[in-house]
């Protein structure tokens, strides 16, 4: 059984009054466990404000990047943006394009394809903008790398901005400006924004350089929210605001390609970030991974309402291409799992020929979330093995894998998530290396552990608490949805199966019952005695049920039969 942990629970807190709010002692104890410990942190992290973001000015090379770029604008220059292919990419990048015509500016754009030229500022785009007479690139969500690809541009005149998120390498690239908040000796207060999230702050300060009022930036917060939610970065301090606010805009948007995707999944126009991160952004995200992302640009940019739909509805069939192609790939890689001894593998490094190079990331989360190791999966092509890396918290995997540079082609990205290359006869020297860091690491990282926030029993779910739940959203990494640990909780009535593989039971506690549904295990059915079966569970709480009709129900996690 995993081990299941409360999260830094000092004592029963208080029940506070807001405002004119009262809020319930489960939530005070909630967000005082996450480091709310104030009435006024608690009212900012429920309300925050647009005007607590942070000066742009204070990242670094924000300045020089502003001031070439109204030159540019003055001296009708013609700009490339250069993305990248996931929805943060694209995103900025529809961002960055978007305003930067407001300002009269020629703007051209580029995003590289996956499968033929890989992440990253590309030799392709530099070739794109010196085509089309272009004399700056700014880039977007890559860059902090490209040390070759920058020093081609200025060899060809071409200044380039860097508007990045990534860790950067030992050695920066010789841009005009790096913009980056992860910079070494960066004292901009929040790290962690998304590539998106960077390039909104670079506009803010183009913004007010140029006296135009920011409310007309604002208009663009959803696709802030939707790129910043998708790239599963901190949904805490900026991110927050940015998200808290994009999604707002999202029940809102003029935009023709944000109508097109609530019309095409039938979302209501009042979203989470579930909704974001599962639904809308894997559509977003299937072209690239399939062929090109520019048609999910193109949704982004364009006024047409047919052809929005046209593009979201061909956005959607990618979805289930890559869902298909996803399923065949993990099912190759269990079967080499399972003929592994994995008593070596901390981390697990699987390569073959063939595999689709557009759905590594997400098998490789998926062999993450059961083996509970990180996992690393390479696609083989002629003698180049290319791929993804996902990990577990605490375990830095783009910093592991650094740890064997001299064996890889290329690599980048985050502590959770990484793409690399490397040349296929230095694989089992890599997985080796790897596997050798690894095992120099404390034992208690690979021992996996279910964090739940509070206990709390069914009798104490109050309309209250369910109300002021709502508001924290949006939710995701360091700002999760609550959860809450439920001891001896019978089960009454007659559990039943529902979808493909759900259970759907009643729990009852001090004469309070409560629907509840435990997603993929309807094989619990056949351990349950109606009646006599009690069970201890982390839960979730959601405001409507699996049917649709709004009422309070429990989202079960994990759930054993008490005396287990």
């Amino acid at each position: 059984m995993t081990e299941w942990r409360s999260k830094n629970n000092p004592g029963r807190a208080a029940a506070i009054q807001i405002r004119d709010k009262q809020i319930p002692q489960p939530i005070v104890q909630i967000l005082q466990n996450r480091g709310y410990e104030t009435p006024r942190s608690i009212e900012k992290f429920f309300a925050p404000s647009l005007s607590d973001l942070h000066d742009p000015f204070l990242l670094n090379d924000m300045e020089k990047a502003v001031v070439r770029i109204v030159k540019a604008i003055d001296a009708k220059e013609r700009i490339l943006v250069h993305g990248d292919y996931d929805t943060d990419g694209i995103t900025g990048t529809a961002l960055l394009v978007r305003n930067l015509e407001k300002f009269g500016v020629a703007v051209q754009y580029y995003i590289p394809h996956r499968l033929e030229e890989g992440y990253g500022l590309s030799m392709a785009g530099i070739r794109k903008a010196i085509a089309d007479h272009c004399t700056m690139i700014i880039t977007v969500d890559c860059g902090s790398s490209a040390l070759d690809e920058i020093a081609h541009a200025g060899e060809h005149n071409i200044d380039v901005i860097v508007c990045d998120h990534h860790l950067p390498g030992e050695v920066l690239p010789p841009a005009l400006a790096v913009v980056n908040p992860k910079l070494p000796g960066s004292t901009y207060p929040f790290q962690d924004l998304a590539g998106v999230g960077v390039a909104f702050k670079l506009l803010a300060a183009l913004y007010q350089r140029m006296d135009k009022p920011l409310e007309e930036l604002h208009e663009d917060l959803d696709l802030v929210a939707l790129g910043s939610v998708v790239d599963i970065v901190p949904l805490v301090g900026e991110n927050r605001i940015l998200a808290k606010y994009g999604m707002r805009r999202i029940s809102m948007s003029q935009k023709k390609g944000i109508q097109a995707l609530l019309k095409e999944t039938g979302l209501p126009r009042t979203l989470t970030s579930y909704h974001l991160g599962f639904i809308i952004g894997p559509r977003i995200n299937a072209c690239g991974r399939m062929h090109d992302a520019q048609s999910a640009l193109e949704l982004f940019l364009t006024n047409d309402l047919a052809r929005a739909a046209e593009i979201a509805r061909s956005l959607s069939l990618d979805n289930e291409k890559r869902k298909t192609i996803q399923d065949e790939t993990y099912r190759a890689a269990r079967s080499v799992i399972d003929s592994l001894d994995l008593a070596p593998h901390r981390i697990i490094v699987l390569a073959q020929e063939g595999w689709h190079e557009g759905v590594l990331g997400i098998v490789a989360s998926r062999i993450v979330s059961e083996y509970y190791r990180p996992a690393i999966v390479l696609s083989i092509k002629q003698d180049v093995a290319k791929g993804s890396a996902r990990s577990i918290p605490g375990f830095d995997i783009t910093n592991a894998i650094g740890q064997c540079r001299d064996m890889l082609v290329k690599y980048g990205g985050h502590g959770q998530a990484a793409g690399l290359e490397l040349r296929h006869e230095n694989l089992e020297r890599f997985r080796h290396c790897i596997n050798e860091h690894a095992r120099n690491l404390e034992d208690s990282i690979f021992e996996k552990r279910s964090y739940y926030d509070i206990q709390l029993g069914i009798d104490e779910i109050t309309p209250e608490v369910v109300h002021f739940l709502k508001y924290f959203e949006p939710t995701g990494i360091a700002n999760p949805q609550p959860v809450f640990r439920g001891e001896d909780l019978e089960v009454v009535g007659v559990p039943r199966v529902v979808g493909a593989n759900h259970l759907m039971i009643a729990l009852r506690q001090h004469d309070r019952v409560l629907p509840a549904i435990a997603f993929d295990r309807a094989g619990e059915i056949l351990n349950i005695e109606i009646g006599k079966t009690r069970v201890n569970c982390l839960y979730s709480i959601a405001d409507d049920s699996y049917t649709g009709k709004r009422k309070t129900m429990l989202r079960i996690h994990e759930m054993v039969k008490v005396g287990q």
